[in-house]
């Protein structure tokens, strides 16, 4: 018996050293190179729940720069299965170049990338976030060491640190998007004054929230190709197509059906310390895809070089169009016009209405997932699983459309926008979406 405990244990071990399991978590039979990228990404989903500041354009523009820098880095191990450059005609991005003649170690660049460009974009994290960093680095770092000769690994963490500083401080020349986590809201920033126009909330009058997020670096789109359509004139009129809309919400909310609360607790993801942000819901999906269907290194680095894209420059187009528009939010139109004390069931976001931008963020993430793994595809979404604060059990889809067509929809149900907000984002969402699917990464099955 003793013997074969030794034995046992030897495997266990012997399994753990070739980087299926990492810490005490299990991804089965995950190419060692996946399962770094995913354990990375479940890391950066906690990390922007407990980090201050970081909201939805935020989050979404962290992802789409670790993304690339994840890919590019990746390319020249890749080889033919990485396709073409992906973005590469930026000014001043400056690629750096692997060592001449030397090999490199994919799980090992990979780790070493992640880890920094994650340590830069959380620069204030708390302690325990900041040493989970550590340890996942250092935890995974000790198994691949024995994956490869050591001037391999050397020369591997290297390249991978060295892409992931590059690509930070590239970053650092967008000045409006960089480190915006400091500043989220512009007491500077002073909405119009119309009937019209939305206005900070009574009962939390925050200052509006990234006002000039439509002048941050877009990745794949001009977003002024994407400015949303006029929305119906403004009345407060019982018989025009604006009333109907708020009143549509009003109705909703008397009171909500059961199924409609859950609903639309399900896709809030805007409370900050509570859930992650809207695009770091795609991730958390993204992780469970990845988990699912256990992709080859080269799709798993387009997955999320894709979504991370999709996310940003989607929250840069609805940003332009939110402040282009000035649109009020519903709890305002209906105080105003229907009930006095009316109130939705979460609090109002503190920037414009129309368009909605979990709309438009999930409608983009859902064409870019759907171009990857098909239109059909079977996914139970755990990211909400064993929360007491609200209804979190794990609902079922059957394709990435139906997610984000509920995700929308949810926001009505929430009582925060309006369904012309939902419809026009889901039409600028997938529009983007499907721009980015067919940007640049090929080959990779």
């Amino acid at each position: 018996m003793l013997v074969l405990a030794v034995l046992v244990a030897l495997a266990l071990a012997l399994l753990a050293w070739r980087g299926f399991f990492s810490g005490e978590k299990s991804f089965g039979r995950l190419d060692p190179a996946v399962a770094i990228i995913l354990d990375w990404h479940e890391h950066a989903f906690k990390a922007e729940k407990e980090c201050e500041g970081y909201r939805e354009p935020i989050a979404a523009r962290i992802y789409a720069y670790s993304g690339l820098a994840a890919w590019e880095a990746a390319r020249p191990i890749l080889g033919d299965q990485a396709g073409q450059p992906f973005l590469s005609h930026f000014e001043g991005l400056q690629i750096p170049e692997p060592p001449p003649g030397q090999q490199l170690h994919l799980p090992t660049v990979l780790n070493a990338c992640y880890s920094n460009i994650f340590q830069k974009f959380f620069l204030f994290a708390p302690r325990n976030i900041e040493q989970e960093r550590k340890d996942l680095e250092a935890n995974w770092a000790g198994k691949l060491r024995l994956d490869t000769d050591s001037a391999t690994f050397r020369a591997s963490a290297d390249f991978g640190k060295k892409m992931a500083l590059a690509m930070y401080d590239w970053s650092a020349t967008d000045t409006v998007g960089h480190m915006a986590y400091l500043h989220i809201y512009d007491d500077s920033f002073k909405p119009p004054t119309s009937n019209s126009a939305w206005q900070p909330c009574d009962d939390f009058p925050t200052p509006p929230l990234l006002p000039h997020w439509g002048e941050v670096r877009c990745f794949a789109i001009n977003p002024n190709d994407f400015i949303a359509t006029p929305p119906p004139p403004f009345s407060m009129e019982s018989q025009s197509p604006f009333y109907v809309q708020a009143l549509e919400i009003y109705t909703m909310n008397a009171p909500l059906s059961p199924e409609n609360q859950w609903v639309a607790e399900y896709w809030s993801d805007d409370l900050p310390g509570l859930t992650g942000t809207s695009a770091g819901r795609w991730i958390s999906i993204a992780n469970q895809v990845v988990m699912q269907e256990e992709p080859t290194p080269a799709k798993a680095l387009a997955t999320y070089l894709r979504l991370g894209v999709a996310l940003s420059d989607a929250t840069v187009a609805c940003w332009i169009s939110k402040y282009r528009y000035n649109l009020l939010r519903p709890e305002t139109f209906i105080r105003r016009v229907i009930q006095r004390d009316w109130r939705p069931i979460m609090h109002t976001p503190s920037h414009p209405s129309y368009p909605s931008g979990h709309a438009m963020i999930s409608a983009a993430a859902a064409e870019v997932l759907t171009q990857l793994y098909g239109k059909q595809f079977e996914l139970t979404d755990r990211t909400h699983e064993n929360r007491l604060e609200f209804k979190g059990k794990p609902r079922r889809f059957h394709s990435f459309y139906e997610m984000a067509f509920e995700n929308a929809s949810s926001r009505i149900a929430l009582g925060v926008h309006y369904r012309m907000d939902c419809d026009e984002g889901t039409r600028l969402g997938l529009s983007i979406g499907k721009k980015i699917a067919e940007m640049g990464v090929s080959n990779f099955e």
